[in-house]
């Protein structure tokens, strides 16, 4: 009798938190717009950090608020400079700003790969990657489905 009202228990329990996870899709390649660039700004699975959660901006708008480990964002952008910053959003108080980082001379039709991980000093870091290096570290990554929003 107690094992029943234990497993009834654990199984709430595991439906309770289930709710609480966010909807993930394994990552596949977005096709890339003729008139735009497409950058995936991701973060590779790591120890460190794990259970944090950061936020993204793109030319100074936010456009995700729930960018966790293991996850990527897929953002179309036009042709130029483009910024983005990582940073940790905090309720009634000013926006920690962690790291930001500017490519250049972005050209429409390319794919273009931006790391976010912890450096040493234990602070978020963005990286320019090669191409074959991106492509294969975002293959492991899954897109979180922010729906906050």
């Amino acid at each position: 009798m107690l094992g029943k009202i234990t497993f009834i228990g654990l199984l709430l329990v595991t439906m309770m938190f289930q709710g609480c996870m966010p909807e993930t899709k394994p990552f596949v390649p977005a096709k890339v717009e003729a008139n735009k660039a497409l950058v995936y700004v991701y973060r590779p699975e790591s120890f460190v950090a794990r259970g944090s959660t950061w936020s993204l901006k793109h030319n100074s708008k936010v456009i995700s608020t729930y960018f966790i480990n293991n996850g990527y964002i897929p953002v179309y952008v036009d042709k130029g400079n483009n910024n983005f910053t990582l940073f940790h959003k905090n309720m009634g108080f000013a926006d920690n700003e962690y790291d930001n980082i500017t490519i250049t001379n972005v050209k429409a039709g390319e794919v273009y790969y931006v790391k976010a991980f912890m450096k040493f000093a234990g602070e978020p870091h963005f990286e320019l990657m090669e191409n074959a290096v991106g492509e294969k570290e975002i293959s492991k990554a899954v897109y979180f489905v922010d729906k906050m929003k």
